[in-house]
């Protein structure tokens, strides 16, 4: 099974719907000590909460009982998707004491683990993804430059987005041509599962392509 599988089938899913990992996980980050994640991670935390950023938003945790929070329009919100919540508990839960970011980009699915390697035909969040924007890269880069993303020099268009300020990801989009459908492509750190586990870049990607969608449904209105 792809890595990436998991991810699309916790798409639009609150982490509530989820209860016993919901229980699970804020069980793990009951009565949280913030100190290490804060050393490692540069984060800041005061007597009730760990702040952390997911995409360039605020989040934050709280410690007394280990439920997330996010800030939209204004206001914090419990109401959590599946995927954004298992990022951020997986960067507190699996960070390592000594984190290292080479500078080298691998693909997502070569990552470690016997679900990574494991290749399907059709992946149920890149294939999608490059159909829709077929025929379609001046759109996809503007709506990436919306996303403030950083252009790279891949492909027929590449952006490096901030997942987390220590876990980014770089988008590869080839679009079709008379021999090759659209394929889209994402890379990440070879070392990025000293961050997180290696199925939580099924869940970065999956959040990176809805914010995309999102954005090209509005400019499209």
């Amino acid at each position: 099974m792809s890595v990436n599988y998991h991810a699309y089938q916790c798409r639009g899913y609150l982490l509530q719907d989820y209860e016993a990992i919901c229980e699970q996980w804020r069980g793990y980050f009951q009565n949280y000590q913030p100190e290490r994640a804060v050393s490692i991670l540069k984060l800041d935390a005061d007597e009730y909460y760990l702040y952390l950023q997911y995409f360039q938003k605020p989040y934050r945790l709280r410690l007394k009982d280990g439920v997330l929070e996010k800030k939209e329009n204004q206001e914090w919100s419990d109401l959590i998707y599946f995927n954004e919540a298992m990022a951020c508990y997986h960067l507190l839960y699996y960070v390592k004491d000594m984190p290292l970011i080479t500078g080298k980009w691998v693909p997502n699915t070569s990552l470690g683990g016997a679900a990574s390697r494991s290749e399907m035909p059709y992946d149920p969040l890149f294939t999608p993804f490059a159909r829709r924007f077929t025929g379609r890269c001046a759109a996809l880069d503007q709506i990436c430059r919306q996303l403030s993303g950083i252009k790279r020099s891949k492909g027929d268009l590449c952006y490096e987005f901030e997942a987390f300020p220590q876990v980014h990801l770089q988008l590869i989009f080839y679009d079709a041509d008379e021999d090759f459908p659209a394929q889209a492509n994402v890379l990440v750190d070879d070392h990025v599962t000293d961050f997180i586990h290696f199925e939580t870049t099924g869940c970065l990607i999956s959040d990176l392509f809805e914010q995309i969608e999102k954005t090209d449904t509005q400019d499209q209105s």
